[in-house]
């Protein structure tokens, strides 16, 4: 990231931050999400927003390592970008939702895009989407918040 894009990052988390003081978002503690993006900014601005809701992220640069990376991971939710190298978002979930396993089957993926087309999306098997451009965080925390196991919930009291 050039010193210009540093910047623009530095300020946008300021203002974010600022707006984020005004919402109550419940916190996500437990929750495991994999984003799944080429670029290096939208990984870590997704990862930014939701490590303010204490959720555990990790990021794949495209499809394939993604793949691996659920190989060996239990995650409760994916954010899968749609136009990658390698292997986009479209054929990564029709992998995983060919494989003979419950987990790929059922897994939320949730396409992570600037230009969604909806009805695409959801032939390919992919459970919603969500826009990064902006990304809207009280949309984002509603979509995945349904996810967090009962077991990870904690009383804060």
């Amino acid at each position: 990231m050039n010193q210009e894009g540093v910047e623009w990052f530095l300020y946008h988390e300021k203002l974010f931050d600022r707006i984020m003081d005004n919402y109550e978002f419940k916190n996500l503690k437990g929750l495991r999400v994999l984003v799944v993006d080429d670029d290096p900014f939208n990984q870590k601005l997704a990862s930014y927003i939701l490590s303010m809701w204490q959720v555990s992220v990790e990021t794949a640069a495209n499809g394939k390592v993604a793949l691996e990376m659920l190989s060996g991971q239990n995650y409760d939710v994916v954010l899968m970008d749609l136009m990658m190298p390698e292997l986009d978002g479209y054929e990564t979930t029709c992998t995983l939702r060919s494989l003979n396993d419950p987990y790929f089957r059922n897994l939320p993926i949730f396409a992570f895009s600037t230009t969604p087309d909806a009805e695409r999306v959801l032939e390919y098997g992919m459970n919603g989407l969500v826009s990064k451009s902006p990304i809207n965080k009280a949309e984002l925390h509603q979509m995945i918040s349904p996810y967090l196991k009962q077991e990870d919930l904690v009383n804060f009291s």
